[in-house]
């Protein structure tokens, strides 16, 4: 497997889907498309990254074709990836209502037009 189709494997099987991967990168999909076509080999700060999110570097990089097992320290990664998301969509829904609950006040305050 080159290092372009052991990325997508790993985008694919441990973080969910290719573009997935790009946002938690804090790139655009066709900046690791680079990576994901051979054009390109992943930069130290990618590394870092990937290991921070639970890629094995040393399967990446070598010619093992094995995919590494789940270890823990990618489990670990993909439970912290999974609390942050939990929690921006709560604060999300939070906010969607306070907001429904300001239009239900302000449609409750607004007087009635006079037939």
């Amino acid at each position: 497997m080159t290092i372009g189709e052991k990325l997508r494997f790993f985008a694919e099987n441990y973080i969910g889907s290719v573009s997935k991967l790009a946002e938690l990168l804090d790139m655009k999909p066709p900046s690791l498309y680079v990576y994901l076509n051979n054009e390109s080999i992943p930069g130290g700060d990618i590394l870092r990254k990937l290991k921070d999110l639970g890629c094995d570097i040393n399967w990446l990089l070598t010619d093992d074709d094995k995919p590494p097992p789940e270890t823990l320290e990618s489990l670990q990664a993909r439970l912290k990836q999974l609390e942050e998301e939990n929690a921006r969509l709560r604060d999300s829904i939070g906010r969607i209502l306070l907001l429904a609950q300001e239009v239900n006040k302000q449609k409750k305050s607004k007087p009635k037009p006079k037939k």
